[in-house]
């Protein structure tokens, strides 16, 4: 353990995107700190593997489609019904596209914005009502380096997680005066499922060349993991509105 057992302890947790992946890692850790976790997530068969791995009792699983802001703020009012009000959330449900900005269709533009953004917005809104979100809690959004830094192939996906950048801060002036927290992990790459898919598409040169880019290396989920305890705990109390770099020093160069 790198963090101490209690210090996320008596708090309720959401995790979207919590079936798989870096979601599924950050649960993982943050039960292990004596957190209450919400396991939200399309496939409950997933979110059952997810909820077994946690440490400690009393987790929920909730099923959500959170590809649009309005399905996506119904999960949250669901959630609090059953459990009561949270003290945070890690938001880290969304997809990616790979295709140049001339033959990238409607389609793959409303499957990337959906999860990636819209349904950020929608869980956002949820939370910002009174008695959703404890005064004092702390949201975490993931985002990218993307956000800032331009590839080949990437414009849909940039576009959503800078979206995300300008979330984060308009919506942390709005929630300062109850004292939450909201910020954003903006992640190099990690080896994730998401990850061995992008790297199946293209050649391995290709992939050395990314991984050449991040002077640590590609990262794992648990280095995500890692970072969403600290945003969540007592910690980060003076760090809102910003993004925090995990990257392995991707945007060093």
């Amino acid at each position: 353990m790198i963090f101490a057992s209690d210090c996320l302890a008596g708090r309720r947790i959401l995790v979207t995107g919590a079936s798989s992946g870096l979601g599924r890692a950050a649960a993982i850790q943050m039960s292990r700190c004596g957190a209450t976790i919400v396991l939200a997530g399309r496939s409950e068969t997933r979110l059952g593997e997810t909820r077994v791995q946690l440490t400690g009792d009393d987790h929920q699983t909730v099923s959500a489609d959170l590809s649009n802001a309005d399905a996506a703020d119904a999960m949250v009012k669901t959630a609090v019904a059953e459990g009561g009000p949270l003290h945070g959330v890690f938001y880290s449900a969304g997809e990616s596209v790979l295709a140049p900005v001339r033959t990238t269709k409607t389609a793959q533009l409303e499957q990337v914005f959906g999860a990636g953004l819209f349904g950020a917005f929608g869980v956002a809104r949820a939370l910002s009502r009174k008695g959703a979100l404890a005064d004092g809690g702390s949201l975490a959004f993931m985002s990218s380096v993307s956000a800032t830094r331009g590839r080949r192939g990437m414009a849909a996906y940039s576009a959503t997680k800078a979206g995300i950048g300008g979330l984060v801060r308009s919506l942390a002036i709005e929630l300062a005066p109850r004292g939450i927290r909201v910020n954003a992990i903006a992640a190099g790459a990690v080896v994730t499922a998401m990850h061995d898919e992008f790297a199946e598409t293209v050649s391995e040169e290709m992939v050395n060349n990314y991984q050449d880019l991040h002077l640590l290396g590609f990262g794992h989920p648990e280095d995500i993991g890692y970072a969403a305890v600290f945003l969540m705990s007592d910690a980060s109390r003076w760090i809102t509105g910003q993004n925090l770099p995990v990257d392995g020093g991707y945007t060093a160069k």
